[in-house]
């Protein structure tokens, strides 16, 4: 078995960059030279920390180096190629124009941006997302279905850890998965897809009950993360209409 003798991933290293890709961010804050050189710094960074860091776990590196590299693209578009009058908040009252308001209101605005890849509310917020939750809906009871959601998430994604434990396809290390029986396959690819489904159900369900029950969001800012599977008939509606679409403004 060979042995990975990449460094433990930084998670120091990786804040840091999204430090920078916000600093960059900020409308009229630093020349375009230097936001450039700005986005060329966190592209080395990405870039050492994919091929030079380690999560420990092959399926770990899958995960962060995939979404680093997003997040990366992401950082490219509204820092280089995206002009700030086309990045509208639609909630917005304030009518100024954003690089002529307060530094303060300008890093609210980023940090709203930056936490915000669907762009929920904003000039290019999806127009296939899932039914939003009613302005009228209690926070507290909004705060108990995101809990309710978190916990069947988690106990879905417990029964696809043990089924893919169980699996021999997955787990013979002497063998590869495309060599094992046809149900053994099929099996660890539901497993994944299930696992990999249910984690992102669960990060966006404790997000959303912790930012609501503090009060700092509204329910209705908070559509499911996933449409239903029902609409997922084609190839080009399982994308449309049932997956995420939190690359959706890179992807344009």
């Amino acid at each position: 078995m060979d042995t990975d003798t990449r460094r433990p991933f930084n998670v120091l290293l990786y804040g840091f960059s999204q430090i920078v890709v916000i600093i960059a961010t900020i409308p009229g804050f630093l020349p375009k030279s230097i936001q450039f050189l700005a986005i060329l710094f966190v592209g080395w960074i990405s870039c050492e920390i994919i091929f030079t860091q380690t999560t420990g776990s092959k399926s770990g590196n899958l995960a962060l180096g995939s979404a680093i590299l997003a997040q990366f693209h992401r950082a490219v578009d509204l820092v280089l190629l995206t002009p700030f009058e086309d990045l509208k908040d639609l909630g917005d009252k304030d009518t100024s124009k954003i690089t002529e308001r307060s530094f303060g209101k300008r890093v609210l605005w980023v940090l709203k941006l930056y936490t915000n890849p669907r762009g929920i509310g904003l000039s290019y917020e999806p127009s296939h997302l899932p039914p939003r939750f009613s302005p009228s809906t209690s926070r507290w009871k909004f705060v108990v279905s995101r809990i309710s959601r978190f916990i069947i998430c988690l106990f879905l994604a417990s029964v696809a850890e043990v089924a893919t434990a169980s699996n021999p396809g997955a787990t013979d290390p002497r063998k590869l998965m495309s060599e094992a029986p046809f149900h053994w396959r099929a099996l660890g690819v539901a497993s994944f897809g299930l696992t990999a489904v249910c984690s992102m159900i669960m990060i966006q369900a404790a997000l959303a009950a912790i930012f609501v029950g503090c009060g700092l969001s509204s329910p209705e800012s908070w559509p499911l993360l996933f449409g239903s599977f029902l609409d997922a008939w084609s190839i080009r509606r399982f994308w449309r209409r049932f997956w995420h679409q939190m690359l959706r403004k890179v992807s344009l």
